[in-house]
């Protein structure tokens, strides 16, 4: 039971007020039942209660300045605890927050308990509101409905609500988003926090806490928006009452965000936690020592601004990045995925998928996994993860469909510099990009410029797939030097998320259509080299779509410089239903001068479902630059009209740009004034006409138009590298179990194909069209 000791500001059913401290009449308080309770710092004169601050600091023997308003307002006028908190602050230092809660604890712990002459169910609402910081009414309500109170409890909680207000027990708190916030005064909610746990030996508070924090994290788990200030209070409700499993659940539900929307409530929470703590939960420890990071370096400055830039800086240069990169999807073994506490079962399993290559089935994990339905912020973490496995499988349209999932789920409880949505969206945007849809892509890169300007949490997640789909876009319209500035930042980029594989991908792409010179096209194919995944690396660990990229990569380059055997090679390691393979097909046989098979070609694929629209305008210009080889002018301008129709389509210039350079400035010639020139450069009305002409005249300048390519069967080939093996026609005749008679006359036909005349002259014309090995 409470001593009558002392006594605040209190509304009577007589009316009138009684007497702050004993011996003090009413006059001397200042107060009446027309001015309501102490209101917070600043506005008293509005209020009325000037007169009673002005007394409650000449009481104290205080200037009646801002410091003495804070203390007004967070003692609720009552002088016992304004008089040992003005006295502790004197004692210890003037720079003191008296609105603290450490501070008021120790205010609370130096004055005796309070009599504050409420009825018992108000002691009982006042009491539950003050484990409480700034709350609405509605959450005020919430809280009392999920205690139960001791005896009958109050039959009309918003009345008491109302009269604790007119008390001045529950002050007005300010506003925030439009939300009218309360609090109880933080001394004297500290007074009422300590005498409910002194009472029966602390059994009351501790009945009261295990009722109100789990309600509390329910309600933040099915909330559509996260409530930064129930936040704060059950992060430090939870820490206080060593409920470790219900800070787990808040890093499952909120997780990193949370060092956003309530910084120091969270440090608190999970800094410094005790060994206890760690062993009943493990998943602790990567919360715990982002928190303590946090702490060595903003010290106890939490100011927002300082706060992000110092969480992006780390996360992205130093510790914090290494704690929340949520690295792999193509990484080597070695590495697993690191991510946010959550689920951890579910996501190093699908890391060893991962590093077996076995990205289909990781993405199966974890769209199938069954997530506790309140770990929201884990369920989408492992969804997101699922869906950049599914993409780097080359499984594109699940990607897709599952980030936008993602996206639509965790933008209600976005917060501003949080990584979640915006790399949803990048991902999405690169998904579209490789897609072909490049209308999506556009869009959703438009809306990562407006909406995510600066760096967020674990930026990489987020810039390194908005970059490539930029550079992507940027090939699209042939500019160079925008798709070379998006390269390089991909490459500055720490390594993860697998997509260190486009650096050598974009790089050829570049070098096949900016080179100048036949080495400069070699040395920027070597540059890029040591990027590609698969060396040193079995080729079965790499993702579908890793492997047809870095593939496609090595056609193109060696297509470009008249290898085409060797393109072959390469077009042979990519998946059998990969598009970009049959194109890339058709596009050899141009080059090796057979426009019939090109053109045979392009028919039996051009209406093939595997093929998307920029695939059927490659063909199309392809066919169009095979007519016009075989002197089929008014066809060739036909099917070119259909190829400029499919690029506006698109909105992509590279079926136009892939054209050795002389069926392209011939085409483009034979198109000259033709008005289905028109929507192309309505498409690409910000490059202009004048500038995408000389681009499209320009680009490419070394690719090689036309090389007699012989096409061998598995003797000739198996002769020709017998031959290149400096063997004797003797030694060749023991080989292959023939007479010497019979391989002379098989290396003539040989010689024939190859259009030559001796052994020195196949094994050279053999090596340069990428038969033999260098």
């Amino acid at each position: 039971m409470f001593i009558d000791q002392l006594s605040a500001v209190v509304p009577r059913r007589g009316g009138g007020l009684e007497k702050m401290v004993p011996g003090t009449d009413p006059a001397e308080a200042g107060g009446s039942a027309e001015t309501g309770g102490p209101a917070e710092a600043g506005g008293l004169a509005q209020t009325g209660r000037a007169a009673e601050f002005a007394d409650f600091a000449r009481e104290l023997g205080l200037a009646p300045d801002e410091s003495a308003t804070e203390l007004f307002a967070a003692s609720a006028g009552c002088l016992a605890l304004g008089r040992i908190a003005a006295a502790a602050v004197a004692r210890v230092d003037h720079s003191v927050d008296p609105t603290s809660r450490s501070f008021a604890d120790y205010v609370a712990a130096q004055t005796p308990p309070l009599d504050l002459g409420l009825p018992a169910e108000d002691l009982w609402v006042a009491t539950v509101l003050s484990h409480l910081g700034a709350f609405t009414e509605r959450t005020a309500l919430f809280a009392l409905a999920s205690v139960p109170p001791p005896g009958a409890g109050p039959q009309d909680a918003e009345g008491v609500l109302m009269r604790l207000r007119m008390s001045g027990i529950v002050a007005d708190a300010g506003a925030d988003g439009g939300r009218r916030l309360l609090r109880v005064p933080v001394l004297l909610a500290a007074s009422l926090r300590r005498s409910a746990a002194a009472a029966d030996s602390g059994s009351e508070a501790s009945g009261l806490l295990s009722h109100l924090v789990p309600a509390l994290v329910d309600h933040l788990e099915t909330a559509e928006a996260i409530d930064a200030q129930v936040l704060a209070d059950v992060l430090d409700l939870a820490r206080r009452a060593r409920h470790w499993d219900v800070l787990v659940r808040l890093a499952d539900s909120v997780g990193l965000p949370m060092f956003l929307l309530s910084p120091e409530a969270a440090c608190a929470a999970y800094g410094g936690l005790p060994p206890e703590a760690m062993t009943v939960e493990p998943d602790l420890a990567l919360m715990a020592r982002i928190a303590e990071d946090i702490i060595d370096l903003l010290g106890g400055d939490f100011d927002q601004q300082r706060l992000q830039e110092a969480l992006i800086g780390e996360t992205r240069t130093g510790r914090l990045r290494e704690l929340c990169f949520l690295a792999v999807p193509d990484a080597p073994p070695s590495q697993v995925i690191v991510t946010e506490v959550g689920p951890a079962t579910v996501l190093r399993d699908m890391s060893s998928l991962v590093a077996a290559g076995r990205h289909s089935e990781a993405a199966d994990l974890g769209l199938s996994a069954r997530i506790r339905p309140g770990a929201k912020r884990a369920q989408l973490i492992i969804r997101l993860v699922a869906a950049i496995c599914a993409f780097h499988d080359g499984d594109v349209a699940r990607a897709r469909a599952v980030l936008h999932d993602v996206e639509v789920q965790a933008a209600p409880r976005h917060v501003d510099g949080d990584y979640l949505v915006p790399a949803a969206v990048a991902w999405a945007a690169l998904a579209s990009a490789v897609a072909g849809d490049h209308e999506r892509t556009d869009a959703l890169l438009a809306r990562l410029a407006r909406t995510a300007p600066r760096p967020t949490l674990v930026d990489d997640v987020v810039r390194s797939p908005w970059r490539i789909a930029t550079a992507l876009r940027a090939l699209d319209r042939l500019d160079l030097d925008l798709a070379a500035d998006c390269l390089a930042d991909v490459d500055r980029a720490p390594d993860g998320m697998g997509l260190r594989i486009w650096i050598p991908v974009i790089g050829r792409r570049l070098a096949v259509l900016a080179a100048r010179t036949t080495a400069d096209l070699i040395i920027a194919n070597d540059d890029v080299a040591h990027d590609d995944l698969d060396d040193g690396v079995p080729s079965t660990t790499l993702p579908r779509l890793s492997r047809d990229l870095v593939s496609g990569g090595r056609s193109a380059v060696f297509t470009a410089l008249g290898q085409l055997r060797w393109a072959e090679v390469e077009l042979e390691q990519m998946s059998p239903d990969s598009a970009a393979r049959v194109v890339a097909g058709v596009r050899v046989e141009l080059v090796a001068g057979r426009s019939e098979s090109a053109i045979a070609q392009v028919e039996a694929w051009f209406y093939h479902p595997l093929l998307t629209p920029t695939g059927r305008a490659e063909l199309a210009a392809i066919r169009a630059a095979a007519q016009a080889r075989l002197g089929r002018d008014a066809e060739a301008l036909d099917e070119f009209r259909t190829t400029l129709g499919l690029t506006a389509l698109v909105s992509s210039l590279l079926p136009l740009a892939w054209l050795p350079r002389t069926d392209r400035i011939r085409l483009l010639d034979l198109s000259a004034g033709d008005p289905a020139w028109e929507p192309v450069f309505r498409a690409f009305a910000e490059t202009g006409r004048a500038q995408l002409l000389t681009r499209l005249r320009e680009v490419g300048a070394v690719s090689v138009s036309e090389v007699s390519m012989p096409q061998l069967s598995k003797a000739e080939a198996h002769l020709l590298d017998l031959l290149a093996t400096d063997r004797s026609i003797a030694q060749i005749s023991a080989e292959l179990h023939q007479v010497p008679g019979t391989v002379k006359n098989r290396l003539s036909a040989l010689y024939r194909k190859f259009g030559v005349s001796g052994r020195a002259e196949a094994i050279t014309r053999a090596g340069a069209l990428g038969f033999l090995p260098p």
